[in-house]
């Protein structure tokens, strides 16, 4: 069966990103599974697990998220949600490296997309703190959905995919037809492109790309500009988008000494929710939603 990954540290906005989550795991008709990542405090690391009872961090990890989880099914016993479909809610707690543990979990479930929060207006959950949100995008074989503070959920009616009209980006495309199919979603292709391109030639170029795939609610933007994040940033804050598609490529090491990816800054300050798909190849399948 289908899921939903949601990673939480107990914060306040990880409470609001477990209840989008619910909202959006009922909408494509996925369970749930709500994990908790964490770290041993130094001092504690153990060389026979068998020799020890549970430690406090574990104890407390798995209690929160039994809390969670029962906060969860107590919504959907209320019975105000989208739709009948009620979604299997589980939980984990797993000690260890964020990208490892991503990696498990894939084996064990059939993970269509993983969703973070992002801690509150100006600062981030411990998990980006500690830079751990690159693990995550970087090692996650399913894309990321990175929710801004105490966003709540809604369905799908608008959803931009920001591309550069590379042939995997069909791939991409294909999977985004899917997932608006939940909601009778209209995907807009965004394409941003310098001052000075010829706005007519680029339209054309969209046109043809999009016409690849047979989704009928679409349309396209050719957005005009020199500096891609802000682009899209100003795509997101004027036209009533509910969801922000992009691909995150893998960069090389001198690359990323010349600065952040696209992915990265908008992920620093996302407005609207930003789902971050992994680059895939040709020949690769992307997430069935």
């Amino acid at each position: 069966m289908k899921t939903v990954l949601v990673l939480t540290d107990f914060s306040i906005n990880a409470d609001y990103v477990a209840h989008y989550a619910l909202g959006l795991a009922q909408n494509i008709r996925a369970n749930l599974l709500l994990c908790n990542i964490y770290q041993s405090p130094e001092g504690e690391e153990l060389s026979d697990r068998k020799l020890w009872h549970m430690r406090v961090c574990e104890e407390n990890s798995i209690n929160d998220l039994g809390e969670l989880v029962a906060r969860l099914k107590s919504q959907l016993d209320k019975g105000d949600m989208l739709n009948d479909f009620r979604p299997d809610i589980s939980q984990c707690s797993e000690e260890g490296l964020i990208g490892e543990k991503l990696k498990e979990l894939a084996a064990r479930y059939e993970i269509v997309m993983a969703v973070i929060s992002k801690h509150s207006a100006n600062n981030v959950t411990n998990i980006w703190r500690r830079n751990h949100a690159w693990d995550i995008i970087e090692n996650a074989g399913f894309p990321v959905l990175v929710i801004p503070y105490q966003v709540r959920y809604k369905a799908f009616k608008m959803i931009a995919f920001a591309t550069a009209m590379g042939e995997t980006d069909i791939n991409v495309l294909e999977s985004l037809s899917i997932l608006a199919e939940h909601s009778n979603a209209e995907i807009m292709l965004a394409h941003v492109t310098d001052e000075n391109s010829d706005g007519k030639n680029e339209e054309n170029k969209i046109k043809k790309f999009f016409d690849q795939v047979t989704y009928p609610r679409k349309s396209y933007q050719n957005i005009k500009g020199n500096n891609v994040a802000n682009s899209l940033k100003w795509l997101a804050s004027h036209i009533d988008v509910d969801l922000l598609v992009l691909v995150h490529h893998k960069r090389g090491y001198f690359e990323k000494l010349l600065g952040r990816s696209i992915s990265q800054k908008m992920a620093n300050s996302p407005n609207k929710p930003l789902l971050i798909f992994p680059s895939v190849t040709i020949q690769e399948t992307v997430a069935v939603f």
